[in-house]
C-alpha cells in the first residue's frame, strides 16, 4: 500500500524536488540530532536512563528528571545526565537546597569521584592533606614564582611532582623500559619475595657494609634561588667536589654515618677524563674496594638527572616536606635485557623495592616510580647495588641535599630492619 502511495506522490511532483527535499530533511535532521543540545537529551536519556532501566530490569524505578533536562539544554557539552548522581531523583525543577552524600563516603571535590578505601583515587592536594594527617608529614607543592619575568633569551626553570602517586596509600610504581612482563599491576609481588641480603654486624666499624660513589662524578646544580638560565641548553657540569654528585654522596654517607651503618665512600671523579667510559672506571673501582672490604654488601651509584624539554625549559622534580624544598629521588634498576652478564638482577629489584616502600611509609611522595632498563650499570657487582638519581639539572643544591638526609634516613632504618 505505502509503496503504491509513493509512486503516485512521485509522479505528482517532479524527481528532482522530491529528493532534494529528501536529502534536506535528512540534513536538517543530522544537524538537529549532533550539533544542538538535543543530542545531548537524546544520548543521555537512550544510554543512561533507558539502558539503565533494561539492566536493572525494574521498569517502575524509570523517572524523568527534568534539573537534568534543563541543565542539558543550558551547558550542551555536559552529555551525560548521570555526571551528578550525587543528586536524588526528582521530579521537580527546583533542586534541592542540600544534599546528603552516601554514608561511608566522603566526596572529594577535585576528581568528582567517592573516595571510599585506600586504593580510591585521590587529587594531589588532597593526598597532600591525607599524608599529613596520618604521619604528621607536611607536603607541598615547591616554591615556584609562576609570575617571575624571564629575561630575553634565557629559560625558565619548572619545579614539578613526579612521584605519580594517587592514592592514599601511597603504591609501588615503576617505570619500564625493558620487554619483562614486570608492571605495576603485578608490581607488589616484589615486596612480599625474601630481602635478598644477608644481615651483617653493625658493630665492627673496619667492615664497611655500604659504598657509595659516583660514575658520573662531575654532574652538577644551580644555585639556590634559581628560576632560569641561559643557553646552551647543556645540564651543568663541574670537577669541583663541592658542587657536583659528590656533595650529594657526602651527605647520604655522614647521613648513614648517624645511623651507626659502616660506610665508605669513593670521590673519584670517573666521567672527568673521558664520559663515555664512565661506568668502566666506574666499575674498576668497585671491583677493588670490594676486593679489600668483602663485606660491602650494598652499593649506591649516586646520579643527578636531566630533565631538559625542547624548546630549552629544564624541569626539576621537586616537592616541599615539612617545609623545605627538596628533590625527589629515582631508584634505576638494570638487568640482562641488554646482554650484560646479571643472572641476579631480580634481588637488585627486590632490594629496590623494599627501600621504594620504606620511602613511601616515611616520606611519600619523595620516590619517583622505579626504573627498569635493559642495561646492567654495574649493578651485577652485588645484590643491593643500584643507581640512585637526585633531582635534576634544574635542581638546586640545598634540594638536592634534602634529598640526601631524608633518603639517607630511609635507606638506613631500612637495612637495620633487614638486618
Amino acid at each position: 500500500m505505502f509503496n503504491k502511495f509513493l509512486h503516485k506522490f512521485k509522479k505528482k511532483i517532479p524527481g528532482f524536488v522530491f529528493y532534494s527535499g529528501g536529502l534536506f530533511a535528512s540534513v536538517i535532521f543530522f544537524a538537529l540530532v549532533t550539533l544542538t543540545p538535543l543530542s545531548n537529551i537524546f544520548v543521555s536519556f537512550l544510554k543512561n536512563d533507558l539502558f539503565f532501566m533494561i539492566e536493572k530490569e525494574n521498569p517502575d524505578k524509570f523517572s524523568i528528571n527534568t534539573n537534568k533536562i534543563l541543565l542539558n539544554l543550558s551547558f550542551p557539552r555536559i552529555n551525560n545526565a548521570r555526571d551528578f548522581e550525587n543528586i536524588p531523583v526528582v521530579n521537580n525543577i527546583n533542586p534541592p537546597e542540600t544534599t546528603e552524600p552516601e554514608k561511608d563516603y566522603i566526596y572529594n571535590p577535585y576528581e568528582n569521584i567517592p573516595v571510599a578505601d585506600d586504593d580510591s583515587i585521590l587529587s594531589t592536594y588532597d593526598l597532600y592533606a591525607y599524608y599529613q594527617s596520618i604521619n604528621g608529614v607536611k607536603i607541598e607543592d615547591a616554591t615556584f614564582d609562576k609570575d617571575i619575568e624571564i629575561p630575553a633569551d634565557y629559560y625558565k626553570i619548572t619545579p614539578s611532582n613526579y612521584s605519580s602517586q594517587k592514592t592514599k596509600t601511597p603504591k609501588l610504581l615503576i617505570n619500564n623500559q625493558t620487554y619483562f612482563d614486570i608492571n605495576n599491576d603485578n608490581f607488589n609481588e616484589y615486596i612480599s619475595k625474601p630481602y635478598p641480603i644477608n644481615s651483617f654486624d653493625p658493630k665492627k666499624k673496619d667492615e664497611p657494609v655500604v659504598l657509595i660513589l659516583n660514575t658520573h662524578s662531575t654532574e652538577s646544580y644551580v644555585e639556590d634561588g634559581t628560576s632560569y638560565y641561559s643557553p646552551p641548553f647543556t645540564a651543568e657540569r663541574t670537577t669541583d667536589t663541592n658542587k657536583n654528585v659528590v656533595l650529594i654522596a657526602s651527605q647520604l654517607r655522614k647521613k648513614l654515618e648517624e645511623y651507626n651503618i659502616p660506610v665508605i665512600q669513593s670521590s673519584k671523579l670517573h666521567d672527568a677524563v673521558s664520559y663515555r667510559d664512565s661506568y668502566t672506571r666506574s666499575l674498576e673501582t668497585m671491583n677493588e674496594y670490594l676486593q679489600k672490604y668483602p663485606s660491602i654488601k650494598y652499593i649506591i651509584d649516586v646520579h643527578r638527572d636531566s630533565m631538559i624539554a625542547a624548546d630549552g625549559e629544564k624541569f626539576k622534580p621537586t616537592i616541599k616536606i615539612n617545609g623545605k624544598d627538596c628533590s625527589q629521588v629515582m631508584i634505576v634498576v638494570g638487568t640482562d635485557e641488554g646482554g650484560g652478564y646479571h643472572p641476579n638482577w631480580r634481588d637488585n629489584l627486590t632490594f629496590a623495592v623494599y627501600l621504594q616502600q620504606k620511602m613511601n611509609d616515611k616520606y611519600p611522595m619523595l620516590a619517583r616510580p622505579i626504573n627498569l632498563r635493559n642495561a646492567r650499570f654495574n649493578q651485577h657487582t652485588t645484590k643491593g647495588t643500584i643507581i640512585l638519581e637526585v633531582g635534576s639539572c634544574g635542581s638546586s643544591f640545598s634540594e638536592a641535599l634534602c634529598a640526601a638526609d631524608l633518603f639517607g634516613e630511609c635507606f638506613a632504618e631500612m637495612i637495620l630492619e633487614q638486618n
